[in-house]
């Protein structure tokens, strides 16, 4: 297939993905005339972490997931992509080996752009670079809200985080919203950096209260606003953490800062023999009796 056939058969896919739906007619030809479409069964691992970067991918159809593994080969979930989404872009601007793997946890198509080509279009037009530097900003962003979701959230607040940013890409329109879970429990579990087990005790805890309702795998919120704000903005929505972190010394109420009760208690150590010796030296040179 020459890349006139390319152009014609992949431009339709290529106006399917949102970063790329208002491109220019030309750029699009051209980028949809060096791509490549590739499907993939669940469990097909379509990059591996370190192999080098042929292009990136926009995911059609299906869901993948980016995951990294600890030297003792624990997963760990990073993102769950579903259709629309674009990966691999940093690693093909870089040109640089893909910093995680990617794995297809269901039947999924994918169409893959290739680096000398889209390297050549971000040179010829603009609006290509654009489009680029947004899918890199959006990445970003995401990277930036996991990190702050997982530092400062608690394992309740990360669920609902999620429950609620899946839902409103859901719902039409009103307070009202249906979530079906993109993937397994336990891989929602991984990216959202809580046990499959608490996962589970969240969810039903949120069920007990009347602010979501459980059918399998879809999730119905019955108010989006309401669940929003018994989650983060009641203060005595989750007591038992805060008290169980006030008892063991390792909050600092003041700051929110997480401290170490044993290098607090070296430092006080410390701060008590130095005052101790400016005091004996005090006397000493008055001409006390230092014992």
């Amino acid at each position: 297939m020459n890349d006139i056939d390319r152009a014609f058969n992949f431009l339709p896919y290529l106006r399917d993905v949102p970063a790329f739906a208002a491109l220019g007619d030309a750029p699009a030809r051209f980028i949809a005339g060096g791509s490549q479409l590739r499907t993939a069964t669940r469990g097909q691992i379509i990059c591996e972490k370190g192999s080098h970067a042929s292009g990136f991918q926009c995911l059609l159809d299906g869901r993948i997931k980016l995951a990294a593994l600890s030297p003792l080969g624990a997963e760990r979930v990073l993102d769950i992509l579903q259709p629309g989404r674009v990966f691999g872009v940093a690693a093909v601007l870089l040109d640089e080996p893909y910093p995680v793997f990617a794995e297809s946890i269901c039947e999924s198509r994918v169409l893959v752009v290739g680096r000398e080509r889209i390297h050549t279009a971000i040179a010829e037009w603009p609006e290509v670079a654009a489009v680029m530097l947004k899918l890199v900003a959006g990445d970003v962003h995401r990277l930036i809200h996991d990190l702050e979701a997982c530092c400062l959230m608690t394992a309740r607040q990360r669920l609902t985080d999620f429950l609620i940013k899946q839902g409103r890409c859901s719902c039409a329109s009103g307070d009202r919203a249906v979530v079906v879970l993109p993937a397994a429990k336990a891989l929602i579990a991984s990216n959202l950096n809580i046990s499959a087990e608490t996962f589970s005790r969240e969810l039903h805890e949120l069920a007990h209260r009347g602010l979501v309702a459980i059918e399998r795998r879809t999730i119905l919120i019955p108010s989006v606003d309401r669940l929003a704000a018994f989650v983060f903005d009641d203060p005595i929505a989750e007591p038992g953490a805060r008290q169980r972190g006030e008892r063991s010394g390792l909050t600092s109420p003041s700051i929110g800062l997480r401290t170490d009760p044993g290098v607090a208690r070296d430092a006080g150590d410390g701060y008590n023999r130095r005052s101790t010796g400016r005091k004996q030296a005090d006397r000493r040179a008055l001409g006390i009796d230092a014992s």
